[in-house]
C-alpha cells in the first residue's frame, strides 16, 4: 500500500506542476527529486526506489527539455549520495539531515541541468549560469518544504513514515 500511495502522491505533483504549468506559467523548481528523497523516509526497498528513479526520471525528460535519460542518472546520483551521507552522518539530528539535503538536492540539479548535457555535449536550452540557478533556488525551497511536512509526526502516523 506504500509503494502505491508514494507513486500516486508523484503522479499528484506531478498533475499540480502540469496544471500550474499550463494556467501560468512553469514553476520554477523540480517537482521529483524532493519526493524521491521521501521514498528513502517512507522505507521503500533500493529496487522500489530505483524504479522510482527511472519512470519518474523519464517522466521528468519527456516534459522538459532535455533527451531521454539525464535526469534518470542525476536522480540516481543524487539518491546514492544522499545514501552515503545518511551512512555518515546521524540523520536523526535536525541540521546533518537538513545539510545531507541541501548537498544532493545541489549536485543533483547542477548534474542535471548543467553537466550532464556539457559532458554529453548537448545544446543547454538557456544557456548560462543564471537559469540552472533559479530551478536549484526553486528545488531546495520546494525539497525544504517537503521535509519539514515530513517531521510532523501526524504525516509520519498517516504515511507510516520512518523517524530518521
Amino acid at each position: 500500500m506504500r509503494i502505491i500511495t508514494y507513486h500516486l502522491l508523484l503522479f499528484g505533483v506531478f498533475c499540480l506542476y502540469q496544471f500550474l504549468a499550463a494556467l501560468v506559467a512553469p514553476p520554477v523548481f523540480d517537482p521529483f527529486f524532493p519526493i524521491l528523497l521521501g521514498g528513502l523516509f517512507w522505507g521503500l526497498s533500493h529496487r522500489q526506489m530505483a524504479l522510482a528513479v527511472l519512470i519518474w526520471g523519464l517522466v521528468s525528460d519527456t516534459y522538459s527539455f532535455l533527451v531521454p535519460g539525464a535526469s534518470v542518472i542525476s536522480y540516481a546520483l543524487g539518491l546514492f549520495l544522499f545514501l552515503q551521507l545518511k551512512r555518515r552522518l546521524a540523520l536523526t539530528v535536525f541540521f546533518p539531515a537538513l545539510l545531507s539535503l541541501l548537498v544532493s538536492i545541489s549536485i543533483c540539479e547542477l548534474l542535471r541541468l548543467f553537466l550532464i548535457p556539457v559532458l554529453l555535449e548537448l545544446s543547454l536550452p538557456v544557456p548560462g549560469f543564471y537559469f540552472v540557478g533559479r530551478i536549484l533556488l526553486g528545488t531546495l525551497a520546494w525539497g525544504f518544504l517537503c521535509w519539514l511536512f515530513c517531521q510532523f509526526s501526524m504525516v509520519r502516523n498517516f504515511f507510516e513514515l520512518s523517524s530518521i
